[in-house]
């Protein structure tokens, strides 16, 4: 008989911050390089249901003793429901014996560890004096991102665009301090010196002509084959960094990127002083960040012990 802990993804929202994560990330890309942490290949397939889009992503991390997976994906139909279109619960098993241990609602965890990957980027890469944040997206995760970012840098202007005007007035609102929202993603391009894009799309979001040098990109978007937000020239010019190198050839951003694997590192090894991040303020730098089960696992251990100190916790034997 397992006794397993359900943590709920209001649970999840109440407990866990934006700084949380933003240590939880750079302790888990410093497992990874450290080669304390291996994840695993992602299943994504189309199910024929809905129009939706399914995964699994798992792995291990044996410095924290982490087993699990995390399952779910996207459901365009769910917004006239009222409903998240992403959806996904992270399973906690023991990595001694294989038992289930937790049930961790997924949602809240994803938009918390993916922003913190993308801050964690701009803290690591970006100028000192960077000043101008650019986001491009105005979907759910979108002010998760803006926020992250802000925590991490302070930056004086930040500018908004996103293909339905009135969806980025929303978000500029919701962010506040001034935001704008930018008349052109090559004019916001220009104007930034971090740009951060979120969104799901498959043809680039503004033109390599925009780009300045010394700009850091943070790239959220791609996790599918087929999907990318940049020109492929800029692929090219700009130094390239991801969350797994394998992740960023096949699902991210880096899967356009020419194939020289000398030119893509893990932030993971920039972290740990293992391989060179920014060499000067012209350079371009882009982290390619795919979103790793690992991730969701780090994030849901997290949730479960902090809500297992708070009594915030349901059992159930199974």
């Amino acid at each position: 008989m397992s006794h397993v802990t359900l943590v709920s993804d209001k649970t999840c929202e109440k407990l866990l911050t934006a700084a949380d994560a933003l240590d939880c990330m750079r302790s888990l890309f410093s497992q990874m390089a450290a080669g304390d942490a291996d994840n695993f290949p992602v299943v994504r397939e189309r199910p024929g249901i809905a129009n939706s889009v399914y995964g699994v992503k798992s792995g291990v991390n044996r410095a924290d003793d982490l087993l699990g997976l995390k399952i779910g994906g996207y459901w365009p139909g769910n917004t006239e429901l009222g409903m998240a279109r992403h959806q996904s619960t992270v399973v906690l098993t023991n990595p001694r014996t294989g038992e289930p241990v937790a049930l961790v609602g997924g949602n809240v965890i994803t938009a918390l560890r993916t922003a913190a990957s993308a801050a964690l980027s701009i803290d690591v890469l970006a100028r000192s004096d960077a000043k101008v944040l650019g986001v491009i997206g105005a979907g759910g995760q979108a002010l998760w991102h803006a926020k992250a970012a802000l925590a991490v840098r302070r930056f004086d202007r930040v500018l908004v665009w996103n293909r339905t005007p009135e969806a980025a007035a929303q978000l500029a609102a919701a962010i506040g301090n001034g935001a704008e929202v930018a008349t052109s993603s090559n004019g916001l391009v220009k104007a930034s010196d971090v740009v951060v894009t979120i969104t799901g799309a498959t043809t680039p979001l503004f033109d390599v002509s925009a780009v300045k040098p010394g700009t850091h990109f943070a790239c959220m978007g791609a996790d599918t084959a087929g999907k990318g937000e940049t020109p492929a020239e800029l692929l090219a010019m700009a130094s390239l960094f991801a969350d797994s190198i394998v992740q960023a050839r096949t699902l991210g951003e880096c899967q356009r990127a020419p194939d020289h694997e000398s030119g893509l590192t893990t932030l993971g090894d920039v972290i740990l002083g293992q391989a060179p991040g920014r060499v000067s303020d012209q350079d371009i730098t882009l982290f390619d960040g795919t979103g790793l089960g690992l991730q969701d696992l780090a994030m849901a251990q997290l949730a479960m012990r902090k809500a297992i100190d708070a009594k915030l916790i349901q059992t159930f034997e199974i």
